[in-house]
């Protein structure tokens, strides 16, 4: 009689390690443009209280320099700083293809490999709903995704983490459109960001919902963050005037705060000479990318051209495009700089260590610490932690590691 219960409890320890061993991990990633983590010192967001006591977090994730969507995006994605992947900024030039404007960034990138077809290349099955580089339409293998609200995307997420376990993807990777826009047209503390987190609230909730009626619960790792934060911002540089009030031969191509001056002549004399009349400005510094700070990562390639203009709240910095067409005219014969209350409250893109511009980093499920805060994270630690969770090793180049301050 003993011997029959002590073998039956050996099956049933065998049975459980046999099922463990084939369970599969479903990673979830949930990015949300935009958000600042003073959002959620200022905002009720009932969703991300809960990922704070079931999970770790960080409200000081560092993004890339500049800490613009495209450059930060890419950066997440690929687990690579901007001087690796290539995505420098917004706005850039290349030396061969011209003019980079945020469309086509899939053929843009360079040394690295978006998360999803790292995965993708080990055989997981894979999601990615407006991922970075599942937005372009240069790509045929990546055809364009339509824009969709928040709200909408979380229920496609649920939708996917609802189908039965043997076709349900391991890895789901959905991009919100989140507060940014809201941040940027009406300022950080305004009731239409409020709206945004509180809509952003409600999408976190939704896929928790989803997790929490999947019968295998336990095997989901929820991971939710954002590309940058926002800062307050009420004055635009006008570059083109200052290029062509101190007579510097140079094309400036303008992100929100940063701006690659690109010279038509590029000797050394001619960008001394730039750099002395450019660093009488109290708005902005400007650097050779040789003597970038060691946190730009920006490297030192044909991409940010031969000087970095860098603006400091509240001020920031965009090509002519992006201006009202109603001011265009001021950049022959206006200020070096005006207000732009009328247009715009709220800029990211500056130092990467600057206060609000860094983000979040919530991460929930067994494989993680509850109610663990996490003092500091990179955005290049996401692509090989996730990497982690599903069990497969990092197959390309990589300035990250694994986050091990949030796994248990």
């Amino acid at each position: 009689m003993g011997s029959g219960r002590a073998l039956g409890f050996a099956l049933l320890w065998l049975a459980l390690l046999v099922q463990s061993a084939h369970a599969e991990p479903t990673v979830v990633v949930l990015l949300f443009d935009g958000f600042s983590p003073h959002y959620l010192e200022r905002f009720p967001a009932p969703s991300f209280e809960r990922l704070r006591a079931e999970g770790s977090f960080s409200h000081r994730m560092q993004p890339a320099f500049p800490s613009m969507s495209h450059s930060s995006g890419v950066t997440i994605s690929t687990g690579c700083w901007p001087g690796r992947h290539g995505i420098v900024s917004n706005r850039f030039l290349d030396p061969d293809r011209g003019l980079y404007d945020g469309s086509g960034a899939q053929a843009w990138l360079e040394d690295c490999e978006h998360l999803d077809r790292t995965a993708e290349r080990y055989g997981v099955r894979t999601a990615s709903l407006g991922w970075y580089g599942r937005r372009s339409g240069s790509d045929p293998s990546r055809p364009a995704q339509r824009a969709v609200d928040d709200l909408e995307r979380a229920e496609q997420v649920a939708e996917l983490l609802a189908r039965p376990q043997e076709t349900r993807p391991q890895l789901v990777l959905a991009y919100f459109s989140g507060p940014d826009d809201a941040g940027h047209d009406t300022g950080v503390e305004s009731d239409e960001v409020r709206s945004a987190v509180a809509k952003a609230d409600a999408a976190v909730a939704r896929v928790l919902a989803a997790i929490d009626e999947q019968p295998d619960a336990d095997e989901f790792q929820l991971l939710v963050t954002t590309d940058h934060g926002m800062v307050p911002a009420d004055t635009i540089i006008n570059i083109a005037r200052i290029l062509r009030r101190h007579e510097i031969a140079a094309r400036a191509v303008s992100a929100g705060s940063t701006s690659f001056l690109y010279f038509e002549n590029p000797t050394q004399p001619a960008i001394d000479d730039a750099l002395r009349k450019l660093s009488g400005y109290t708005e902005f510094e400007v650097v050779r990318p040789e003597s970038q700070p060691d946190d730009w990562h920006l490297g030192e390639g044909p991409r940010v051209g031969q000087l970095i203009v860098s603006a400091h709240p509240p001020y920031f910095i965009e090509d002519l495009e992006k201006w009202p067409w109603v001011f265009r005219w001021l950049r022959y014969v206006g200020p070096d700089s005006f207000p732009t209350s009328f247009w715009l409250a709220g800029m990211h893109g500056y130092h990467p260590r600057s206060a609000a511009v860094e983000g979040i980093l919530y991460a929930r499920g067994s494989a993680f610490e509850p109610g663990r805060e996490v003092e500091f994270v990179r955005a290049i630690d996401l692509h090989p932690t996730v990497l982690e969770l599903l069990g497969l090793e990092v197959a390309h180049p990589v300035d990250g590691e694994a986050a091990r301050a949030l796994l248990r």
